[in-house]
C-alpha cells in the first residue's frame, strides 16, 4: 500500500462534498474583478466631501473616504502607493474621477483608516477563533542567517470568523505576539456590546484558558475548545471538566459532539483566502503602518465578499 493510500485510509469524518452552485460562484469570482473598476460611488463626490468637512477644523479633506478604501483595496492586491496615484490620474483623465491624489497623500489618509468590519446581520452566530502572522520582512531565513538581521519578521493576526458566511467578524493585529486567548475575549466582548449575539465560541488548544472558560459560562456562550488530551478534568469549571473527559474518552466523538470541524472554515480557511488573493508579506516599514497594512487585507476581503453577493 502507498503511503498516499495510507494516509486516505487513516482520514476520518465525512468525505467533503462540493455542493456551492458553480453558476453562481463562478459570478461572484468574477463580480470581485468589477469593484477594482466600480466608479458608480463616484457620483456623490461631491455630496460624500461635504459631509467629510461640515464642522471640520483645519484643512478640508479634498477627496472622499470611498477613494481612499478603493486604493486601499488596489494596495492590498500589491499595488505600491506610485502605481495607485498613476491609476488614479488615468481614470482622472478618462472622466470617470474628477479629481487625483498623489501616493503621499495615499499612504496618509489610509494609515488614517480604521477598517471596521462590518456587524454580522444573523440573530445568533457561532464564531471560532485563531492566530497567523503576515511576514512583515522580505529577506528569507539566508539572510537573517548569514547577515543575523535582527527586524521584525512576524505581525500577529487573531479573528473571530464565521463558519457559516466564512467571513471574518472580528479582528486584531499586534506587532507584540498576544495571547490568542485573551484577543479573543477581548474581541468578544466588544460583539457582546455592539449588541451581537453570539451562541458559542470556539478554538483549538491555545484557547484553552481558565479566564476564558469562565467568561464564556458568564456569558452563556457554549465552548467548542479543545482541551489537551492530557488536560485536567478536576478544575473548578465543570463545563471544561467535563470537555476534558470527553477529549480524553474518544477526540473524534468530542469533535463530532461539539462540531469542532466548524474551526476550518471560520479560520484556516480566511485566513487561506486572505493570503492568496493578498499575499503574506506586508511592505510597510512603520509599526502603524504594518498594522494599518495587515488591517486592510482582512477588512478588503470582507469588503469584497459582500460586494460579489451584492
Amino acid at each position: 500500500m502507498t503511503d498516499i493510500n495510507k494516509k486516505q485510509k487513516k482520514r476520518w469524518g465525512r468525505k467533503f462534498i462540493d455542493r456551492r452552485d458553480w453558476p453562481t460562484t463562478n459570478e461572484e469570482l468574477v463580480k470581485v474583478g468589477e469593484y477594482m473598476l466600480d466608479m458608480d460611488w463616484a457620483e456623490g463626490w461631491s455630496d460624500e466631501l461635504a459631509l467629510m468637512n461640515a464642522g471640520k477644523v483645519g484643512a478640508r479633506y479634498r477627496f472622499p473616504k470611498s477613494l481612499i478604501e478603493l486604493q486601499s483595496v488596489w494596495h492590498a492586491k500589491s499595488f505600491p502607493f506610485r502605481a495607485i496615484e498613476g491609476i488614479t490620474r488615468d481614470l482622472c483623465k478618462i472622466g470617470q474621477l474628477p479629481d487625483y491624489n498623489n501616493y503621499s497623500t495615499v499612504n496618509r489618509r489610509m494609515n488614517q483608516l480604521d477598517y471596521p468590519l462590518a456587524l454580522p446581520k444573523s440573530e445568533s452566530i457561532a464564531v471560532f477563533s485563531d492566530g497567523t502572522g503576515l511576514q512583515a520582512v522580505a529577506g528569507g531565513e539566508y539572510l537573517r542567517e548569514k547577515y543575523g538581521k535582527k527586524n521584525r519578521r512576524w505581525v500577529q493576526i487573531i479573528i473571530l470568523g464565521d463558519p457559516i458566511t466564512k467571513e471574518p467578524v472580528s479582528y486584531e493585529v499586534n506587532i507584540i505576539q498576544e495571547s490568542e486567548a485573551n484577543s479573543t475575549k477581548r474581541q468578544a466582548k466588544d460583539l457582546l456590546a455592539q449588541g451581537v449575539s453570539i451562541s458559542a465560541l470556539g478554538g483549538d488548544g491555545a484557547m484553552d484558558q481558565k479566564a476564558l472558560w469562565n467568561f464564556l459560562q458568564e456569558q452563556g456562550i457554549a465552548p467548542i475548545i479543545k482541551p489537551d488530551k492530557n488536560a485536567l478534568d478536576n478544575t473548578d469549571n465543570e463545563v471544561r471538566n467535563k470537555h476534558a473527559k470527553e477529549r480524553k474518552k474518544s477526540y473524534r466523538k468530542w469533535a463530532r459532539k461539539h462540531e469542532y470541524g466548524y474551526r476550518w472554515p471560520a479560520t484556516e480557511g480566511i485566513f487561506s483566502a486572505i493570503k492568496r488573493i493578498f499575499g503574506e508579506t506586508l511592505r510597510a516599514t512603520s509599526e502603524n503602518g504594518m498594522i494599518k497594512e495587515a488591517s486592510a487585507k482582512i477588512w478588503a476581503y470582507k469588503k469584497l465578499k459582500q460586494y460579489a453577493k451584492t
